[in-house]
Parts: C-alpha cells; structure tokens; sequence
C-alpha cells in the first residue's frame, strides 16, 4: 500500500503528499477569508442597525 503515488505534471512529478499539503492550505485560506468576510459583514450591520 503505497500512498505516496505521484503526479506527473507536464515534465514535472509531483507527490501525492504535496498535493495533500495544498489542498490543506487551500482550504485553510479559503475557510479563513470566510469568516473574516463574515465577520465583517456582521460588525457593518450590527453598525446600522444600532445607529437607526
């Protein structure tokens, strides 16, 4: 049971982990940005809503 299976890229080869690694941090950032979005948003309405 080999996990570490490569990818080859074009001339390049990438390993199974590497991608693993990405994806991690794809996700991490994405997720992070939303809920800094949405905090955010929820500090501009909470604003509007206390000043009407």
């Amino acid at each position: 049971m080999n996990y570490l299976i490569s990818f080859q890229l074009g001339e390049v080869e990438v390993s199974n982990l590497t991608i693993i690694i990405l994806g991690f941090f794809s996700s991490f950032t994405f997720i992070a940005v939303g809920i800094s979005s949405y905090k955010l948003y929820k500090s501009l309405v909470s604003d509007d809503e206390s000043s009407s």
